[in-house]
């Protein structure tokens, strides 16, 4: 699986770049706030705490059920943070390690297929002095990095 490497017309680009602004800043807020180097699932819920004193609805450990086939599996997926927005849902998927590898990656990539939800962002808390920030768009089985 690879990531798109075609560009985003410049009007989606900075569309979604808008939309996820505020995401990014309340993310660059809780590394500043408690620092790199936690476990993941501290980040998880200082994020949900700060999105929903934002208005933001936000499900922590969402659980989703795959298809095959067109068949609901039993297996699920547990998504770090699910962000209910009105252009549609956003999945935050929060690591605490030294850098984001390609493992990560595919990780988010497949919540992205799965769901087919438009956005997925991975953040990284384990980097200093910015918490390490990647967007990803889906559409019609592409991803796209923005």
């Amino acid at each position: 699986m690879e990531f798109s490497k075609i560009k985003l017309p410049e009007e989606l680009h900075n569309q979604l770049k808008d939309y996820v602004y505020p995401i990014i800043g309340i993310m660059q807020y809780v590394h500043n706030d408690l620092g790199p180097g936690l476990p993941e699932y501290v980040y998880q819920e200082a994020l949900k705490i700060k999105f929903q004193n934002k208005g933001i609805d936000t499900i922590k450990e969402y659980q989703h059920h795959p298809t095959f086939d067109g068949i609901e599996l039993n297996s699920s997926v547990k998504m770090d943070l699910l962000l209910s927005m009105s252009r549609g849902n956003v999945i935050i998927e929060c690591k605490s390690i030294k850098e984001l590898t390609e493992r990560e990656r595919y990780q988010l990539s497949g919540y992205l297929r799965s769901t087919e939800f438009p956005i997925g962002i991975l953040v990284n808390f384990g980097t200093w002095p910015k918490a390490q920030i990647e967007r990803y768009y889906y559409k019609k089985g592409i991803i796209t990095p923005f």
